[in-house]
């Protein structure tokens, strides 16, 4: 089973990389142009993970957990003042995906 958050989506520099990764295949280790496409291959795949990192969350994401957590806030004030016998667990509105 996969607990995977987030889904790895396609990259614009993805098909440099892999044209570099075919070319050094190819290249002499001890050659000029390896080196050069070494040092060009760290420069993408920084800029890969770079971009990588921005996790965006859905502004209606952000808004269903702002009201639970109001909703629930609510209720335990309501409870500490009021006799009261509900859970405040009951009125949270699952989030789908």
């Amino acid at each position: 089973m996969n607990w995977k958050i987030w889904k790895d989506e396609p990259n614009d520099l993805d098909e440099p990389i892999e044209k570099i990764l075919n070319n050094l295949r190819t290249l002499d280790p001890n050659s000029e142009q390896y080196s050069r496409n070494v040092v060009f291959l760290e420069r993408l795949t920084k800029l890969k993970a770079e971009t990588k990192l921005k996790f965006k969350v859905s502004p209606d994401t952000i808004a269903i957990v702002a009201g639970n957590l109001l909703g629930i806030l609510i209720i335990v004030a309501y409870e500490q003042k009021h006799a009261m016998v509900s859970k405040g667990l009951t009125y949270i509105k699952p989030v789908r995906q």
